[in-house]
């Protein structure tokens, strides 16, 4: 039995074995701080139409608005970190690129939407979305569904989808203003006002933050500051976003969901690959990016509330400014000063339609077309050059979809779906997902499985910037995984694990030495990712103690060259215990930890092996009366050393205090 297989029937046992010897009784409730989620939370990403989480198939997280608002005033990494089979990673700190991978697939095989608009930079290698841009203002929660998902939203699905959605208003006004300081002279504020009447609801939000911050590169890492002949200078970050949402209701039948958000990150940041070892750490490389997105949807029932019908229509919007050191080419392999600027835009409209037809289940069918469009420009510094355009281009997505979701026996789940994407009418993928879940209701017990395909279509710099290749094909794979959720004692302890396999096909890659002088993507790889990951929540003491675990062990390898896929831990997890035993007081004490992986040294361009690391982090709050609520929160408690990224510094240790006040 492989190393892998072992790995996962220990961890399955032991987890099984603590819900057999666990011997208290509690009621039924979320754990705060946990990803873990009390059945029966309703989840939409999971099947495209609202359904209890104990019916789906798939693997699916959900965070709360409470662990966001106790954990984002930064950034949401912190809240992302210690998800099963999630790995993120921050490229210095807040307010620089921060990418998140799911079961292995990179960033760019990864979805993240916003209120189910898909969301990410149509310019950038891959239209990755950057984490580190966002501002967390006032979302309702965060769910995230692993494996592939392409069947139910096209490209990029691969890994799973990340659906980040905002609050609506609900009952009487609610006004809440949360302010935050702390180290690294960091100060962060959050308004948000929302309420409903029985026609409107509403919901705004406003959200800052400014921090002096830390050197992105060599901060703390001392085979890098024992050579320098100078301090490294902090790069600060700036951040503001603010969401609206408003929903009309003009009758039962018919409602009207309006939605707005836009943010923007003025940073300053480093690059460890300049070519001038001084240009590594200066204050004049600077960035700023701000993203908006809109949409409109319009949702009527019909025949008696037979057939549902969702129109969507949206746009989003990235603009990137870099200001470059030493690090932009000239033909002859010279190194300029340089800005680059980059403008994305996505527009579309879809149509769902979901048909209830009642003992034969639910039918979702649709149809999106989705247009994305694209410039990208170098300015160079240095004379004799002018500014340089690098590309302008744009492809059309046309998709039709179809799932039908069936229950038998009142205990078995299926569901089966396809989808067909068409791009310029030319790239043509099909991608398919089945899922089943069975409940043993007498036991507290779910199994489950799903199986599917996923594809990402190359973005528009992979196909048309000076690097590009039109003819690329898109990415594909096949997964696979099969779990158990188990909740024990009249829900005391609630444990959850998963088996994952996956095959991926026609990777892009990039060739240096192809398309002389610049290089050029073109379709070659091959990749295998395959793991288990858990994870478990018990309340030790009712109404004093809780505790909760996550833990995944992953094997991610480039098939081709037999070589690991770089920074991918093999294992990861969390470990956090919470008090609750003062009226008023909650303690929250949780340890996160991450083993090995591979990464490319900037100089050498060689891998090399990160270390491990284990860091431990704290939360204290206290209920001072109904509308006050202050708190403290400690970061990096042992003040542990490590890089996320190789040659980027990260936080030492830390403190932030903040104050929620709600009316």
């Amino acid at each position: 039995m492989s190393d892998l297989r072992i790995n996962a029937a220990i961890l399955a046992g032991a987890l099984l074995a603590a819900a057999a010897t666990s011997s208290s009784s509690f009621a039924q409730e979320n754990v705060p701080g946990s990803n873990y989620v009390a059945l029966p939370t309703l989840v939409i990403t999971a099947t495209r139409s609202p359904m209890t989480i104990d019916r789906t198939g798939s693997a699916v997280s959900v965070i709360e608005a409470p662990e966001i608002e106790a954990y984002g005033s930064k950034s949401l990494a912190d809240v992302l970190r210690g998800t099963p089979g999630l790995t993120i990673t921050e490229n210095g700190g807040p307010g620089t690129v921060s990418n998140l991978t799911l079961r292995g697939a990179s960033p760019a095989q990864t979805l993240v939407l916003i209120d189910g608009i898909r969301v990410g930079d149509a310019s950038g290698i891959g239209s990755v979305f950057d984490f580190g841009a966002y501002s967390a203002t006032d979302i309702e929660r965060i769910e995230i569904v692993r494996g592939p998902q392409s069947a139910l939203y096209g490209s990029d699905a691969m890994g799973g989808v990340v659906n980040i959605i905002t609050r609506k208003g609900k009952r009487d006004p609610k006004r809440s203003v949360i302010v935050e300081a702390g180290s690294y002279g960091t100060i962060s504020t959050r308004a948000s006002i929302s309420g409903a009447s029985d026609t409107v609801s509403y919901a705004f939000s406003l959200n800052g933050l400014h921090s002096d911050g830390f050197s992105r590169y060599g901060y703390r890492i001392g085979r890098i500051t024992g050579t320098l002949a100078k301090p490294l200078e902090s790069d600060s970050t700036n951040k503001l976003g603010g969401t609206a949402r408003v929903t009309f209701r003009p009758s039962d039948e018919v409602e009207i969901d309006l939605g707005f958000s836009r943010y923007q990150d003025v940073f300053r940041f480093d690059n460890p690959g300049a070519f001038v070892p001084a240009a590594r750490d200066s204050l004049t490389e600077k960035g700023r990016q701000t993203v908006t997105t809109a949409f409109a949807k319009a949702t009527a029932d019909t025949f008696g509330g037979l057939l549902k019908n969702q129109l969507t229509v949206y746009t989003s919007l990235t603009d990137r400014f870099n200001r470059l050191d030493q690090s932009c080419f000239d033909a002859f392999f010279n190194s300029y000063d340089c800005n680059t600027i980059f403008t994305s835009r996505r527009i579309g409209v879809e149509y769902q339609g979901t048909a209830r037809l009642g003992s034969f289940g639910q039918f979702i069918f649709g149809a999106k077309s989705e247009r994305e469009s694209a410039t990208a420009r170098e300015e160079w510094l240095s004379a004799p050059f002018n500014a340089l355009q690098t590309f302008n281009a744009s492809q059309t997505t046309n998709s039709v979809f179809a799932q039908h979701s069936l229950t038998l026996f009142d205990r078995l789940d299926l569901s089966l779906g396809g989808r067909i994407d068409a791009v310029d009418q030319k790239t043509v993928f099909p991608t398919w997902r089945a899922t089943a879940a069975y409940r043993f209701e007498e036991t507290g017990t779910k199994l489950r499985a799903s199986a599917g395909t996923g594809a990402r279509q190359a973005s528009l710099y992979e196909r048309f910037s000076i690097y590009g290749l039109p003819s690329l094909q898109a990415e594909q794979n096949f997964a696979y995984d099969v779990g158990v959720d188990q909740s024990l004692i009249d829900g005391r302890l609630k444990a959850s694990v998963s088996w994952f396999d996956s095959w991926y096909r026609n990777l892009i890659d990039f060739n240096p030495v192809a398309n002389p002088p610049n290089g050029q993507y073109y379709n070659v790889g091959h990749a295998r990712m395959r793991g288990v990951e858990a994870a478990a929540e018990a309340i030790l003491v009712p109404a004093e103690w809780k505790a909760r675990a996550t833990f995944t062990f992953m094997t991610a390898n480039d098939e081709d060259k037999h070589l690991v896929l770089l920074r991918r831990p093999r294992q990861q997890g969390s470990l956090g215990l919470t008090y609750t035993g003062v009226p008023g007081l909650e303690v929250e004490g949780k340890v996160t930890f991450v083993s090995r992986r591979v990464d490319i040294d900037n100089q050498t361009f060689g891998r090399v092996s990160m270390p491990n690391y284990g860091r431990a982090d704290m939360r204290v709050s206290y209920q001072v009366n109904e509308n006050v609520n202050a708190y403290v929160r400690l970061e990096n408690l042992t003040n542990a050393y490590y890089e996320e990224v190789r040659d980027y510094g990260t936080t030492g240790r830390a403190i932030y205090a903040g104050v929620k006040v709600t009316w």
